[in-house]
């Protein structure tokens, strides 16, 4: 007679290590097959037209329009197929201006002074559509998931506030403190609940440099992760949004550790307090 073994904690690591493993893999090569259509080489086209602006210019368009999401000024929205609406009243920054001369010993001097420009918001034009990749919103519900992620960030003594956020925010890492946007359905929730928490986890005790862009990617390869062990699928949205995020395969590859580390730690702390349930 065939003794069956028991699945030693060991053999338990390893397994769950293996299906993480294959969840990165797989989210790898949808973000490579987003940035290969060719509606994301036309966004990323149209997106190189418009400018970087410096945080006192950013602050500026923020005091002075508080909803603008795309800036630009009126030569670059013409050469983008649309036009200033009529009446519109332009955002005041102030434009960089370089210099340069030679002075009386005949060594050259260089300088830079600022003048102000006005620039306009998309929502103060008409004309061709723009080029847009669209990541759309979780539609499944996520209700178990959603109420055992809380349980963990409250374990992790991290408070979650569910409420409507403002504009297109979906949630907040606060360095001990997360908010969630509740008016979405329960498994966009999950979704950027276990998004935070990778935060939360991973980006604000940075020793060195580290971007923007590579802390989204890391967030967001967590939560698919964590959300695909549990049977959610947000695939689509996840690939679109690291691929908006300048990811890509190679980079989210150069993070698995770290990604599969803090996965890893989510998903198995969502477990001990099923199996706690479970023996009450």
């Amino acid at each position: 007679m065939t003794s069956l073994r028991k699945p030693s904690a060991q053999d338990k690591a390893k397994s769950l290590r293996k299906r993480i493993d294959d969840s990165v893999e797989a989210l790898a090569k949808a973000v490579d097959s987003v940035r290969a259509s060719d509606d994301f080489r036309r966004y990323l086209d149209t997106q190189a037209r418009f400018h970087n602006y410096s945080w006192h210019n950013t602050w500026l368009i923020a005091s002075q329009r508080p909803d603008a999401t795309q800036v630009a000024g009126f030569q670059t929205w013409k050469k983008l197929k649309r036009h200033v609406k009529k009446g519109e009243r332009g955002i005041m920054i102030f434009a960089p201006c370089p210099w340069k001369r030679e002075n009386d010993d005949g060594e050259t001097e260089n300088g830079v002074f600022f003048k102000v420009v006005h620039v306009f918001d998309v929502s103060q034009t008409d004309g061709q559509e723009l080029p847009n990749v669209n990541c759309p919103d979780v539609q499944e519900s996520a209700d178990r998931l959603l109420a055992d992620l809380r349980n963990v960030a409250s374990k992790r003594g991290i408070a979650v506030t569910f409420k409507a956020l403002e504009g297109s925010t979906y949630g907040a890492s606060k360095k001990g403190a997360i908010d969630v946007d509740d008016t979405h359905t329960t498994g966009q929730q999950a979704k950027t609940l276990a998004h935070e928490l990778a935060h939360e986890a991973l980006h604000w005790d940075i020793k060195g440099t580290f971007t923007r862009s590579l802390a989204e990617l890391e967030a967001e390869s967590v939560a698919y992760v964590v959300c695909r062990h549990f049977g959610l699928d947000c695939e689509v949205r996840s690939s679109r949004y690291i691929a908006l995020w300048n990811g890509d395969s190679k980079s989210l590859r150069a993070s698995l550790e770290r990604i599969s580390k803090t996965a890893r730690r989510i998903i198995d702390d969502v477990q001990a307090l099923a199996d706690r349930k479970a023996v009450a």
